[in-house]
């Protein structure tokens, strides 16, 4: 039975494309008819392919416009059972005439259809953002696959992805679901990415994947040489993970009526309401973005005291910070009035964490 999987974030630079493209090689090498469709207007996943044959093939945007008695002709790859959807900017002229706002279309639905018969699985590489043509998919997909790159920024704005989904769900599409939570560009050497991890999993349960994709310099380098990692190099560790979560997908669908969902998406909404962008479910974590009280702040800085500046980086970005400073400052607040913003102030011993002290700027008394 065919799927349809979109691979979405609203968070851009977290793996969808080398995930969506790399996912289905990998699916093909397992010996199943794939399609990976490019819907993102930037056209990375495309590129990512080398040039197109000379020869007429169908592009994302033809299938916006397709009716009965069309063909679709997807360009073969160098990757045995592997077809390609590709597209170009003209496809964000969607965007400008909207067809409709709601992301429901006809024509795209036909076309998925007859995709269907043709392929196990239809893997879509969708843009950055909730636009008419992510919509549109989202719509006409079985299930949804969200990448999520391994550091605390990256969770920001998963609950408005959630409510999406919600949304698409409760008035266009049933039957979709999310396929799985992946989390991307592990780094094992950084103690935050292992607490990221820990706490990714105890609040999604088994909605995140098994397979973890770590940082490997070869997935960096089989795009520049336009090849998937399978192609490039199938014996380095990015391939080997890819592998693993296509076979965990594969192995999750046949087992469709055992698999149980670690939490619905109706609580996953609920509890991601409770605070800004998820920040809730990082209590346990070296910071808590929680605004309450200056104390609790104090109280959860405490967590950072060990950590090295790569950690640190991990957390609150590179900033202005010098690596040869024994002290970093940090802006927490992004209050317009200077009095009203928070700063912190890392001090290091030995490349570690050894006090942390936050601050207001405050009047000078008159």
């Amino acid at each position: 039975m065919s799927k349809i999987i979109s691979i979405t974030n609203l968070k851009g630079g977290v793996g969808k494309t080398t995930t969506s493209i790399n996912l289905a090689a990998s699916l093909a090498v397992l010996e199943k008819k794939t399609l990976i469709i490019d819907a993102d207007p930037q056209g990375n996943a495309t590129s990512a392919f080398g040039a197109l044959p000379k020869h007429k093939g169908t592009f994302t945007i033809d299938l916006f416009n397709f009716s009965n008695g069309h063909s679709i002709q997807p360009f073969v790859t160098n990757s045995p059972n592997l077809h390609l959807l590709p597209t170009t900017i003209i496809l964000a002229s969607l965007e400008i005439n909207g067809k409709n706002l709601h992301g429901t279309n006809h024509e795209l639905k036909m076309a998925l259809d007859y995709l269907r018969t043709k392929y196990d699985y239809i893997i879509v590489d969708c843009g950055p953002s909730v636009n008419f043509i992510t919509t549109s998919f989202l719509c006409f997909s079985d299930s949804v696959l969200i990448p999520i790159q391994c550091e605390y920024f990256a969770l920001h704005g998963l609950s408005n992805l959630f409510k999406t989904i919600k949304a698409i769900k409760k008035n266009y599409n049933f039957f979709l679901e999310i396929e799985g939570i992946l989390i991307t560009m592990y780094d094992k050497r950084l103690n935050f990415s292992n607490l990221i991890v820990n706490e990714i999993r105890k609040n999604f349960e088994s909605l995140v994947f098994s397979t973890i994709i770590p940082r490997n310099v070869k997935l960096a380098e089989s795009q520049v040489h336009e090849k998937t990692i399978i192609e490039y190099d199938s014996t380095c560790i990015g391939a080997e993970k890819h592998l693993a979560l296509a076979s965990e997908i594969i192995e999750n669908n046949i087992n469709m009526d055992e698999f149980n969902l670690g939490k619905k998406i109706d609580q996953i909404i609920e509890e991601s309401t409770k605070n800004k962008d998820l920040s809730i479910i990082f209590e346990q974590l070296p910071i808590n973005q929680s605004q309450d009280r200056l104390k609790l702040y104090s109280d959860n800085f405490d967590k950072l005291i060990g950590l090295n500046k790569t950690d640190i980086k991990a957390i609150f970005g590179d900033s202005f910070n010098s690596d040869y400073s024994n002290v970093w400052m940090y802006r927490l607040s992004e209050n317009s009035n200077i009095f009203k913003k928070k700063f912190i102030y890392i001090y290091f011993q030995n490349n570690k964490v050894e006090k942390v002290l936050s601050t207001y700027f405050k009047k000078a008394e008159e």
